[in-house]
């Protein structure tokens, strides 16, 4: 009979070892996609869950008068270092306040007048 070598069996043993950890990883890489899955299908439903609780419609728009006050705010500050543009700015702030508030008015006026005949 043949007598193996220490080399001969530690290499045997490193092969069984390696099939054996080669077995092993099929389980876990079987295992590890389906736990990917399930992470990604929890994680998808509470994104889910989270878009509709979270969707409250927001009116973003400005108002006339809030945009002829920032004008005048914005005319005002820019006037000290620029007299011309400040100036420009202000004014344009009273055109639009003033339009927003009495012509804008009247306009809402006229319409009940014209849906009330």
């Amino acid at each position: 009979m043949f007598m193996k070598s220490e080399r001969e069996k530690r290499e045997e043993e490193i092969e069984r070892l390696m099939r054996e950890a080669g077995l092993k990883r099929e389980p876990d890489i079987a295992f590890q996609e389906a736990i990917k899955k399930a992470a990604a299908a929890i994680v998808e439903e509470d994104a889910k869950k989270l878009a509709k609780t979270e969707r409250v419609p927001r009116d973003w728009s400005i108002s006339p008068t809030t945009t002829a006050l920032w004008l005048l705010v914005l005319g005002a500050g820019v006037a000290f270092s620029m007299p011309s543009l400040g100036a420009a700015l202000i004014l344009c702030g009273i055109a639009v306040f003033v339009w927003a508030t009495f012509l804008r008015s009247s306009k809402k006026k006229a319409r009940r007048r014209h849906i009330q005949t």
